[in-house]
């Protein structure tokens, strides 16, 4: 995310917007330079010329007013095209990136970061060519009634702009921090309230308040603190317009009773120095809160960055997987160790193992998803080379099976319409065809994931026919029958393990037949 990203979202709307920025700051003084002339006409009673300016600054004081309503419409609408195109290129990195993220994380990233950017930098972007316009054209003025006002006025703006700079720093790590307590609350909220029925079953609502409460007010604090920052920036930058104010009134004056300056400059520089006071305050303001966000923009232009994806004609399926002392350490200190696996293509292992002996962990390290702290994985081809795997060609089924909106048959293909006529096979492999029978739509029903219309059977069905449909060669599947009955789950691993694919199954309760259909056991 950056300025030249907004510039290059569409060239000519972001010049417009500048440029009509400009005119319109300067449209508003440019009337109060004609005031001037005004009220001297007034003085002199002479009508025509105050007809004649009157019209003037109406029609200044109009354009200056509407123009800036419409620059905002436009500066709007280029914050979104370039939101958009944003939005796209991070939902890309992370696709493609083959890292584990957070969904907290990536909802604050798309959400709360972006509106902390569109606040503090591009809403502020009209402000600072608008009160910058403002401020030259105001400086202008001054020195075209009387060069030492002028004077006055450049030593007043010199010492503003420099004051903000003693609380800058304050306000980018405060920008920063309520990012972070965003990104913290809403991983907290993540991980609790996906549990919220087992909460309420226990009767534990008590304990997810605590942490609800604590996260948020870690939140409120950081909020509150850059609310602060921001308030003390105003207080310095109104400190300093109240005392330019001042200085030129006082001094402009001194000239009108010396008769340096005509009549109406008593009145009009006193607006000329409000417009300095105020688009010095505003300029300043501006750019402040503009690099106070570039930390932050920094952050997710980073997210943003262009991945290539896995070359296809160099991933390959591996015939081998080996782990060589392969180990994970927690942040607690305890240390899971593996003995060292190789399997070999074709194979079908049963993976046992007490609970918390790293069943499950050891598929999320094999994918990837985690990495290890010690020791190495391997993946090789049939000469023996080490190979990069193919990750599409692996079929991972987990504990709670991934859906997602749109039907069964979508579910199953994972939106590839060039699968849908292998669908009927694959959901008889897996025995899903009576299943089917009770939607009204059979596989075309739709999926509703907020009230799931299925069982946990059946959501476990979808994704082995998932698996299969993608002819997955390697196929990992952690406890992926646990809520289909035994008999259902013997015809499946029957029909599954006299596949030509390479699979590992963890179970817990399985008998001695279902056992007896694996080449071999590894029990952790």
């Amino acid at each position: 995310m950056s300025f030249r990203g907004f510039i290059n979202t569409n060239k000519t709307r972001f010049f417009w917007i500048t440029i009509l920025s400009i005119l319109s700051g300067m449209s508003g003084i440019l009337a109060g330079y004609i005031q001037m002339y005004w009220l001297t006409y007034i003085k002199e009673k002479n009508w025509n010329e105050v007809i004649v300016t009157t019209s003037l600054m109406a029609l200044c004081w109009f354009f200056a007013q509407s123009v800036i309503y419409f620059v905002q419409y436009l500066n709007n609408v280029q914050e979104e095209e370039y939101f958009k195109k944003l939005r796209d290129e991070i939902a890309e990195h992370y696709f493609k990136d083959q890292k584990f993220h957070e969904v907290a994380a990536f909802q604050n990233r798309l959400t709360n970061d972006f509106n902390i950017v569109k606040n503090n930098f591009f809403e502020w972007y009209v402000t600072v060519p608008f009160y910058g316009s403002m401020l030259i054209t105001s400086l202008i003025a001054l020195l075209t009634i009387h060069w030492s006002i002028f004077a006055l006025s450049l030593v007043v703006d010199t010492v503003s702009y420099f004051l903000p700079k003693l609380i800058s720093k304050k306000i980018e790590k405060a920008t920063i921090n309520v990012s972070d307590k965003n990104k913290e609350y809403l991983a907290i909220l993540s991980k609790w309230f996906s549990g919220l029925s087992e909460l309420k079953r226990y009767f534990a609502g008590n304990k997810l308040l605590e942490v609800q409460s604590k996260a948020s007010r870690r939140l409120e604090k950081a909020n509150i603190n850059q609310t602060i920052q921001e308030q003390i920036l105003s207080i310095l930058n109104g400190f300093s317009a109240l005392v330019s104010t001042i200085l030129l009134l006082g001094f402009t004056g001194v000239l009108v009773e010396q008769k340096l300056v005509i009549f109406g400059a008593i009145l009009s520089v006193q607006n000329f120095a409000d417009n300095v006071a105020f688009g010095m305050q505003e300029t300043i303001e501006g750019l402040t809160m503009m690099r106070s966000s570039k930390p932050l923009m920094n952050k997710i232009s980073e997210d943003t960055a262009l991945l290539e994806s896995n070359n296809k004609e160099e991933a390959s399926i591996p015939s081998v997987i080996k782990t060589n002392s392969l180990s994970l350490k927690f942040p607690n200190g305890e240390m899971l160790k593996y003995p060292d696996i190789n399997i070999k293509e074709g194979e079908k292992i049963l993976l046992t193992g007490d609970s918390g002996s790293g069943k499950t962990t050891l598929f999320k390290l094999l994918l990837g998803i985690i990495k290890p702290s010690y020791g190495t994985i391997e993946f090789e081809d049939q000469d023996g080379n080490t190979v990069t795997p193919d990750m599409s060609k692996i079929g991972y089924i987990p504990q709670e099976p991934n859906l997602f909106p749109g039907t069964i048959k979508q579910n199953i293909t994972m939106f590839n319409s060039q699968l849908d006529n292998r669908v009927n096979l694959a959901i008889r492999d897996v025995n899903l065809d009576d299943d089917m029978k009770k939607f009204k739509d059979g596989v075309n029903s739709p999926l509703n994931l907020d009230k799931l219309n299925i069982s946990g059977g059946q959501r476990q069905k979808i994704v082995m026919a998932r698996a299969q449909i993608h002819d997955s060669k390697i196929i990992l599947i952690d406890e992926g029958t646990s809520a289909i009955d035994q008999q259902a789950t013997f015809k499946i691993l029957k029909k599954l393990l006299q596949t030509e694919a390479t699979i590992v199954f963890i179970a817990h309760n399985f008998n001695e037949n279902m056992r007896n259909l694996f080449d071999r056991e590894i029990r952790l």
